[in-house]
């Protein structure tokens, strides 16, 4: 199961051409969650990991991100998955407990695990994320930071967005490959430019899951019906 990274561009890889390219798909068929039928949406469940076993990591640990984010993390993780919910057909759930399943073990109760161990030390790989399930392993969807990395919540300063990579990693958990587009989110290597997914990153994943689904104006109208009614009977029953 091939398993993708966000990198920092060096200065002479900044400096080569890049080939512009539309969206990339994973190498996986059908790599996606939900139907396998391209173009329908699903839903995802989502937790954060615990400190587990895990075989992906040098010393055979995951940690939690409450082991090395800043205090205010959670705010970025839920941005994060907005992000993608907002221009796709996608539903995420989030999955409060984790239930300690070892990393890729069967069992767990959650699709997507967000965890962290070393990777290379500090300015390499700053995180990788596994694709879709095909093949029935657990990792599918998986994604880990790098501990060693310095995390913030907001654009400059030191240190890399919690938001921008965790929407990167996101993109390949959900079946995105590396594109080749200058500007896009799922360009291999980090970027403070421009934030969350641009229009090649939406439109792979509107390919692979549709488009936002938005109510019907007559039931948006019968909605808006049944709340009036409500707020005028509950103001009449205030005055009974």
């Amino acid at each position: 199961m091939k398993r993708s990274i966000l990198t920092i561009a060096a200065v002479a890889a900044l400096s080569l051409p890049m080939a512009a390219s539309a969206f990339v798909i994973g190498p996986t068929t059908p790599g996606k969650w939900g139907s396998p039928v391209i173009g329908t949406g699903a839903t995802v469940s989502w937790s954060l990991s615990g400190d587990i076993t895990c075989a992906d990591s040098s010393d055979g640990m995951c940690h939690s991100f409450a082991s090395f984010m800043p205090a205010d993390f959670m705010t970025n993780v839920t941005a994060a998955f907005s992000a993608w919910s907002a221009v796709a057909n996608l539903t995420f759930v989030h999955v409060p407990v984790d239930n300690g399943v070892a990393w890729n073990a069967p069992g767990t109760n959650a699709d997507i695990r967000l965890g962290g161990h070393i990777f290379d030390g500090p300015f390499g790989t700053l995180a990788h994320g596994y694709y879709p399930p095909v093949n029935g392993d657990t990792a599918a969807g998986d994604i880990h930071f790098d501990t060693a990395e310095t995390w913030k919540t907001s654009f400059g300063g030191p240190g890399f967005s919690i938001y921008q990579v965790l929407t990167h990693e996101l993109g390949h958990a959900l079946g995105l490959d590396h594109t080749g587009v200058p500007g896009s989110l799922m360009n291999p290597f980090y970027s403070e430019a421009f934030s969350g997914p641009q229009a090649d990153d939406i439109a792979g994943m509107q390919y692979l899951y549709g488009t936002p689904v938005v109510p019907e104006p007559g039931t948006l109208a019968m909605l808006s019906l049944g709340l009036a009614g409500l707020l005028v009977w509950r103001r009449r029953a205030s005055h009974s």
